[in-house]
């Protein structure tokens, strides 16, 4: 049971903590996209991860220069534990946020690329517990103590949430 809340709980940190900011240049998300956000969530907390992910691919497709529809459909991927797709929505993520970053102030960069690492963190956390191969487990755990650092670096707050999911929560 703890693992299946496991992936559950880290969408909700991935898209709600992306959507504290807008996502368009002038701040502010379409308001399309907010709608089709809160659509594929309504699918996951009805346990229609395909569905989910149907509308995540839509969200890739309409609006591919949005960073936080590639960590959406990524969250989707953790769910249906396609780990390897999910790994590369979130490089997708993190390399479209790197193209498109002086459309948010300066004051959100740091915050914005720190959900990034934790995505990928977290993904990286959840595909280590379900590794078939312990050189596997070895280097998906070694992949989330580095995004976790990259996490600690630009966002204290959220490396301490990151290290309580992690199990670990008196490490500093």
């Amino acid at each position: 049971m703890k693992y299946r809340l496991l992936p559950v709980l880290c969408l909700c940190l991935v898209l709600t903590g992306c959507s504290l900011f807008g996502s368009s240049s002038s701040g502010v998300s379409a308001p399309a996209q907010p709608g089709k956000r809160e659509q594929v969530m309504e699918f996951l907390d009805a346990g229609r991860a395909k569905a989910a992910l149907v509308v995540a691919d839509e969200l890739v497709r309409d609006e591919p220069d949005d960073y936080q529809n590639w960590l959406t459909r990524n969250a989707v991927r953790v769910v249906l534990r396609d780990y390897e797709g999910a790994q590369a929505d979130n490089a997708k993520a993190l390399e479209v946020f790197e193209a498109t970053r002086n459309r948010f102030p300066q004051a959100q960069r740091n915050y914005r690329l720190a959900k990034i690492e934790e995505s990928m963190a977290l993904t990286a956390l959840i595909a280590s517990r379900r590794a078939e191969s312990a050189d596997k487990r070895l280097e998906l755990e070694k992949a989330f103590e580095l995004h976790a650092a990259k996490v600690k670096e630009l966002d204290e707050e959220l490396w301490n949430g990151l290290r309580v999911l992690s199990g670990k929560p008196g490490d500093k």
